[in-house]
């Protein structure tokens, strides 16, 4: 079976996890962690890398951190994993849904300002699949209605806006390290933020509100939402190839394009003056074929696929919010979009393969 992803895993990785378990070197208080988190910081050019257990719980302390609580709005792309509208909840916060862009797959930025009411306190862009939404228009409303930006960039580790890092913009970012991820730590996320005071929360309230270094006093309500030292023993090495493996996935995306858009498959654009990741290189497939029809084909001979995300407001815990049909770019996307085999070291064998299969289909 070709995979969906293959995590990048070398000796080197395995090696700095047989170190740590070697040492006993397992908990999150450990420098093995906070190596991992310099690391990444110095790689991003960030001030701050507070390393978690997940994404998700990035996001949580994200929200937490910049101050959201019960009853103010988020808004938020109609098209996500369910963990970006999750978090929100998990505060008292209420998320608010705002259609995409149909050619980037991105948040409107053109649909913001109307949603914008007395209650809203945040604009949560979503790097979906690794492009970068349009930020220089995101801060300005931000700046104008004063609101904080929390950036769930879990897929877009390595994406660049305006020649920098797209972690590094106003006033949080999130990054995921699931196996699936640019690297991966098993499970895991981070926060990364320029801003010493979010740190700070962050550090505290993933320790279960620990403060400071007087043992065993709390002085919030925290949460276990540390990183394992395995975990960050397993990422570490990695971060040396970040670079290098986008390299070869946007090699990968333009093999893919090359090969199927005279066929009638779109695939997703970059946004102006940025760079992606290209976690998932994703499409739409031509509208005279079934999308799941061509899955399945796949599937049984041998090739991974996935649907693109199902749109946040047709999610059983928040489709009551919402009236169906106001969004048509996410509905669209999702009924048709796809995302291919995209592990970076996909071999050219196997490129080939999925080209001849899916031409075979259509």
């Amino acid at each position: 079976m070709i995979k969906l992803y293959d995590p990048d895993i070398k000796n080197s990785d395995i090696e700095s996890v047989l170190k740590s378990l070697k040492n006993k070197d397992l908990s999150g208080n450990t420098e093995t962690v906070k190596t991992f988190e310099n690391k990444l910081s110095k790689f991003l050019g960030i001030k701050y890398v507070s390393s978690c257990s997940s994404g998700t719980a990035a996001l949580h302390l994200a929200l937490l951190c910049t101050g959201i609580k019960k009853n103010d709005e988020v808004i938020m792309p109609n098209l996500s994993y369910i963990a970006t509208a999750n978090a929100v909840t998990y505060v008292g916060g209420v998320p608010v849904f705002v259609d995409i862009d149909p050619e980037t797959w991105q948040i409107d930025v053109d649909k913001i300002e109307m949603c914008i009411t007395k209650n809203t306190k945040a604009i949560m862009p979503v790097h979906l699949y690794g492009v970068v939404p349009e930020l220089d228009r995101i801060n300005r409303l931000a700046k104008k209605y004063n609101l904080k930006v929390i950036h769930d960039s879990a897929e877009a580790l390595g994406s660049k806006y305006n020649k920098k890092y797209s972690t590094n913009f106003r006033n949080v970012s999130i990054l995921s390290f699931f196996p699936n991820k640019i690297i991966t730590t098993g499970e895991g996320g981070a926060l990364c933020t320029n801003d010493k005071s979010i740190y700070e929360m962050s550090e505290k309230l993933k320790s279960q509100g620990l403060q400071g270094k007087k043992e065993y006093f709390h002085s919030d309500i925290g949460y276990n939402y540390r990183m394992s030292a395995m975990s960050a023993a397993l990422g570490t090495p990695q971060i040396d190839r970040i670079e290098r493996n986008i390299e070869k996935k946007k090699k990968l995306f333009d093999k893919y394009k090359f090969a199927l858009e005279p066929s009638g498959f779109k695939f997703q654009d970059l946004s102006i003056n940025s760079n992606s990741s290209y976690w998932l290189i994703a499409c739409l497939v031509p509208e005279k074929i079934s999308r799941n029809a061509l899955k399945n084909y796949l599937y049984k001979n041998g090739i991974e696929t996935r649907n693109v995300f199902i749109p946040l407001n047709e999610q059983l815990p928040y489709k009551h919010f919402y009236k169906k049909g106001v969004f048509p770019n996410s509905n669209l996307i999702s009924s048709r979009g796809i995302c291919l085999p995209s592990s970076p070291s996909l071999s050219n064998s196997d490129f080939l393969y999925i080209i001849k299969t899916i031409k075979c289909f259509i």
